[in-house]
């Protein structure tokens, strides 16, 4: 687990409860309704919970990418992510 490229649409807000937090994994239903064509932001989520936003949304993987970059991801990292859509947050070896 660790982080994933999600698309969602420029406008999106990632749905929070009465309090104002943001609800793990609650991005997946009103996304699942949405085409691909609606969808035309980038953002990065953790999923090492159900889900929840990381960055703000982008509106290029160019744009991602550099602000990856300037939270000080390792650039094999960085290529990991843009090429595979998420990348682990550790690898266990034994």
């Amino acid at each position: 687990m660790g982080i994933e490229i999600v698309r969602v649409p420029l406008n999106f807000k990632h749905p929070i409860d009465d309090d104002g937090k943001i609800i793990p994994g609650a991005h997946f239903e009103p996304l699942y309704y949405l085409t691909d064509a609606e969808k035309l932001g980038y953002q990065i989520y953790e999923n090492v919970s159900e889900g929840t936003p990381e960055s703000p949304i982008f509106t290029s993987m160019v744009e991602l990418q550099a602000w990856v970059e300037a939270q000080g991801m390792d650039k094999d990292r960085v290529a990991f992510l843009l090429q595979h859509g998420h990348a682990p947050s550790f690898i266990i070896r034994q």
